[in-house]
């Protein structure tokens, strides 16, 4: 939890945020490739809600890797800073890290303790980029040509997020039902989860839950928090309101009334 004084926003609601898409190339790697322009003004509370991907951010001060986070994270940015990044779709990072993502869960790690001399290449070449358009460019570059070392995640990690994408009971335990659909043992499951997830399936059910509820708020802003917490997965409303609470530091009110501006302003 956030105990700092002042109002918490929801980071991408904070100042100027865009995102673009992937190369084809690399549309199976990456998520999305954005830039976030902090307003000038007093520094804010920002509240970074987990998303179950790894980052690749850049911006003046540092080149860094941001890991998988079970909750929300709390970044203070500086006034007026423009930061860039690359988000790996969930279960590929571990790959072209070539480290396991349980190892950097919560953590914040500069890019050259994986990549070296590349990573300070790359920073070389952000910092001499001209608007973050190029920049945007330069990282997908930097990628792509690193991926025809990378070596594809076993096929069982995109079976668990296939799986925990549908909606179940939200007691079900994914790794119990997702063995017995694939065969795999449990043991073997919850060590792929760790390596290429940075926790178990249960805590990944828990923040693509949390997604799918954050995603409704942006196109059905007017629906009934209670319907929305069944569609996104919930048990019932109580159940949203203490996952919000605890993944987010925000209640699910809040969450929507944040969200729902853009849906209004359209």
């Amino acid at each position: 939890m956030d105990g700092s004084g002042g109002p918490l926003t929801l980071a991408k609601q904070r100042g100027i945020y865009h995102e673009r898409a992937a190369p084809p190339a690399l549309s199976r790697h990456i998520e999305c490739l954005w830039s976030h322009q902090m307003p000038e003004g007093p520094t804010a509370r920002i509240a970074v809600v987990p998303d179950g991907c790894v980052d690749i951010l850049w911006s003046d001060h540092s080149l860094v890797v941001v890991g998988p986070d079970r909750t929300a994270a709390f970044p203070v940015i500086a006034p007026g800073t423009t930061v860039s990044g690359l988000r790996f779709r969930p279960g590929v990072a571990a790959s072209f890290l070539r480290t396991r993502l349980s190892e950097i869960t919560g953590n914040v790690v500069p890019l050259d303790a994986f990549w070296g001399k590349a990573a300070r290449e790359l920073d070389a070449k952000l910092h001499e980029a001209t608007g973050t358009t190029r920049r945007a460019e330069i990282l997908a570059e930097t990628v792509l040509h690193r991926l025809a070392a990378v070596s594809p995640p076993p096929t069982d990690v995109a079976a668990c997020l296939a799986h925990l994408g549908q909606h179940r009971p939200s007691a079900d335990n994914p790794i119990r039902s997702l063995a017995a659909t694939t065969g795999t043992s449990e043991r073997t499951l919850r060590r792929r989860c760790h390596e290429h997830f940075g926790y178990g399936a249960k805590t990944l059910d828990r923040i693509l839950r949390l997604q799918r509820f954050l995603a409704a708020c942006r196109t059905e802003a007017s629906e009934n928090l209670g319907f929305l917490a069944l569609d996104a997965g919930y048990a019932d409303q109580a159940h949203l309101s203490r996952e919000a609470k605890e993944l987010t530091s925000l209640s699910p009110a809040e969450i929507r009334r944040q969200l729902g501006k853009d849906r209004l302003a359209a």
